[in-house]
């Protein structure tokens, strides 16, 4: 993995808590994630759910003409777009709760504090950047 390169560069006890948790990330999930070395080091984790919506809601729609006789397709797309944001954002929210605890607490363990977290969604993006001090 393109990660555990960049961490023979970072300090410890960060390049074992960082290696700890992508050990444990790695065994869970298959979204991207980045760890870059400037004045501090930054992790970030990005997930794009357009693919899980669009199956969402194609499902949905059909699901619907099965059940329906006359279905009137844009309304129930939309419908659809509505109960599929929120299941799949549900699903991936929790998955980032998930990593963001589990990262935190390799953090903690090793003592590493004055951690920066930013996270949120942009459209259909989730995110999580962590920015650790490189000096304790």
């Amino acid at each position: 993995m393109g990660t555990e390169i960049k961490l023979q560069k970072i300090e410890e006890p960060i390049e074992t808590a960082l290696s700890e948790f992508l050990q444990w990330y790695d065994q869970r999930y298959t979204m991207p994630i980045d760890i870059q070395l400037d004045a501090h080091i930054t992790v970030r984790i990005h997930y794009d759910v357009t693919e899980e919506m669009e199956e969402c809601v194609y499902n949905c729609v059909q699901q619907a003409k099965r059940i329906l006789s006359k279905v009137d397709e844009e309304k129930i797309r939309e419908s659809c777009q509505d109960s599929c944001f929120v299941e799949t954002t549900a699903v991936v929210n929790a998955r980032f709760d998930d990593i963001r605890e589990e990262l935190i607490k390799r953090l903690n363990k090793y003592g590493i504090k004055n951690v920066l977290q930013e996270e949120g969604w942009e459209d259909f993006y989730r995110y999580l950047v962590v920015h650790i001090p490189t000096q304790q």
